[in-house]
């Protein structure tokens, strides 16, 4: 078979093309510093990619839960802060009543002051943060504290203080909102392993109280500052009424800074967390960086061989369609 100028020319354009091709996609290795621009081209490096990018998007997701727990664990510690500090000023109010050499008058404006502090601790208990209550349990948007007709605190609609009421309590008392945070998420018999996510809630008669004592006196700090604002404005007031719901009241809120001290616990693990977490990103970015993109001087130096070819590739084309028809001819 004889071979024509026409098919060493079609053959010839058919190679410079792909030369052309192979050198625009080094250029675009160049440009980018990408290795490769789809699956097919290294399908072991997109596997590893695929599994890498997934890890990180999981990192990404880490991430948001850590800052949003953050959030509300700060905006939790300011509002305990504030009812302790309201507890402070109960304390010192009630120290100025039961010097026992006080009008009734006097008393009267102490047990006001008290009136102020009971409300500005009912505010506190139902800070919010976006559209959640801090301490509302695991209700997102049912306001955790009200009050009836009969100033009587309630939690959920369930009167702190009343004894039909404390085996639902202890159910909301002990209510949990899991979080996952990179701790590796596991389930042994469809049970979650709570060792691997992190507790958020905040249930607000953790620390405020709920139910009565052996002797039948309220263990809510709300109903104890009542109760002795109610004995400051007794006719018979005396010390020794009031003390009981006094040292009761002492001992209850220590709970509070318990609470204080627990938050502050629950941050400085946050903080290991998001460290470790951000080293997991920056491992996983070198990771994909290795799979994924070229060395630059690489990727220069490829690109420059192809240049090379083809320009080798032109300067050759010219020797090969040097020839016509007419040369052939003679």
């Amino acid at each position: 078979m004889r071979i024509t100028t026409g098919m060493m020319s079609n053959k010839y354009i058919r190679n410079l093309n792909k030369s052309a091709k192979e050198m625009y996609y080094f250029n675009e290795r160049v440009q980018t510093g990408r290795r490769f621009f789809k699956g097919s081209e290294d399908p072991v490096s997109a596997i590893k990619a695929y599994k890498l990018r997934r890890e990180y998007r999981s990192t990404e997701m880490y991430d948001t839960n850590i800052k949003d727990v953050d959030s509300f664990l700060t905006l939790a510690e300011t509002n305990l802060t504030e009812i302790n500090n309201n507890l402070e000023s109960v304390y010192t109010s009630y120290l100025r009543g039961i010097t026992g050499t006080m009008s009734s008058e006097s008393r009267e404006v102490i047990a006001k002051e008290l009136d102020n502090l009971q409300k500005s601790i009912l505010t506190s208990l139902n800070g919010k943060i976006g559209d959640r209550y801090v301490f509302g349990g695991t209700s997102k948007d049912v306001i955790p504290f009200t009050l009836d007709k009969d100033g009587n605190l309630l939690y959920k609609g369930l009167d702190v203080n009343h004894p039909d009421n404390k085996d639902e309590l202890d159910i909301l008392f002990n209510e949990t909102i899991h979080i996952d945070l990179g701790l590796g998420m596991t389930f042994g018999n469809d049970v979650l392993n709570t060792d691997t996510v992190f507790d958020m809630s905040m249930s607000g008669i953790k620390f405020i109280g709920y139910g009565k004592d052996s002797k039948g006196m309220s263990n809510n700090l709300y109903t104890l500052i009542g109760e002795i604002k109610k004995e400051l404005r007794s006719p018979e007031f005396s010390i020794e009424n009031i003390t009981p719901y006094i040292e009761r009241f002492e001992e209850q809120k220590k709970q509070v800074l318990v609470s204080i001290t627990d938050i502050g616990s629950k941050t400085n693990y946050l903080d290991f967390l998001k460290i470790r977490n951000e080293d997991n990103q920056f491992n996983l970015n070198e990771k994909l960086l290795e799979v994924e993109y070229v060395d630059p001087a690489e990727a220069i130096v490829d690109f420059n061989m192809q240049r090379y070819s083809y320009n080798a590739a032109l300067s050759m084309g010219n020797k090969i369609l040097e020839n016509s028809f007419i040369d052939f001819m003679k």
